[in-house]
């Protein structure tokens, strides 16, 4: 709110926030994964069975679930189906870990999930593109790289240095309390900073009308609702206990990846019926499903 509300007073866009949002960006993560040992990663490598099943539900269930969705609400203004299409399209590089550390899940498992989410995404996202929306659109392999050095690569390398330099000047147990404890002040402010760039940097806010709106709302509104209650199902019906199920939640719910950024332009033809006939709404729509911020 605070964002949108210095977006309408300066009413033009900030670029340079954007810069200022992805420093912040890697600075949280960078906080999260220094409380984050090795040791927990490498163990959670080997929870074969939770993972197959976030794997299934990421790339398997949502695409399908995106696309039925949109067609019960979206199906009378084609540009948003396609735009809600892409929103859901595949998880979230980063971003999901600090609301992961925030709530007391597993962080563990959710670092060791981005390499899955990554090579997936990579093979995936054209023939997504393809059957969903009717379009082959080649991924940009460079971006999702770049975005997987910054906030992936980068803040776990450099999380380990810290940890190794803490704990042969203060010890292991200093590490884990206060040093920690401080990481967690600083990731919440972080993240309150972060999010007042996002929104302040896009400039003031389009109008649409009531009907689109609504439509919108409720799409979102039904994906995450189901998406939340399959999570805590699945997570009871396989005793994934509390930290395991929080991440799962948050792996699967976690949207707009760097993948498919930016790919929202107007169709001109698809197998599935979007035409850009009375499409009044093409520019709005490109416009919602692209992150103009650059991160994951």
């Amino acid at each position: 709110m605070v964002g949108a509300v210095i977006a309408q007073l300066v009413g033009k866009p900030i670029p340079w926030l954007i810069d200022f949002t992805q420093a912040g960006i890697f600075l949280v993560i960078l906080s999260i994964m220094v409380s984050v040992e090795i040791k927990d990663v490498s163990r959670a490598f080997r929870k074969v069975k939770p993972t197959a099943v976030a794997l299934f539900i990421n790339f398997v269930f949502v695409p399908l679930f995106a696309w039925t969705l949109g067609w019960l609400f979206l199906r009378s203004y084609p540009d948003f189906w396609m735009g809600a299409i892409l929103y859901a399209l595949t998880p979230c590089i980063g971003w999901y870990l600090i609301f992961t550390d925030i709530a007391k899940g597993d962080v563990g498992w959710g670092v060791a999930l981005l390499p899955w989410d990554l090579s997936l995404q990579i093979m995936l996202v054209p023939v997504y593109m393809y059957f969903l929306i009717g379009k082959i659109i080649p991924v940009d392999t460079g971006t999702i790289l770049t975005n997987v050095l910054l906030f992936f690569i980068g803040p776990f390398v450099l999380s380990y240095l810290i940890q190794k330099l803490v704990k042969s000047r203060r010890g292991a147990g200093y590490l884990l309390g206060d040093f920690k404890k401080w990481t967690s002040d600083v990731k919440l402010w972080g993240l309150f900073l972060v999010l007042v760039a996002m929104f302040a940097s896009q400039g003031p806010l389009g109008l649409m009308g009531a009907g689109e709106v609504a439509l919108l709302i409720a799409f979102l509104i039904g994906f995450f609702a189901v998406q939340f209650l399959i999570a805590i199902a699945t997570g009871t019906l396989l005793n994934l206990g509390y930290e395991d199920t929080v991440t799962l939640s948050f792996t699967t719910m976690a949207r707009n990846s760097s993948s498919d950024r930016n790919r929202s332009g107007c169709l001109s033809w698809s197998p599935l019926g979007l035409s850009r006939n009375n499409s009044r709404t093409c520019h709005r729509a490109s416009c919602a499903a692209s992150d103009k911020q650059g991160v994951a």
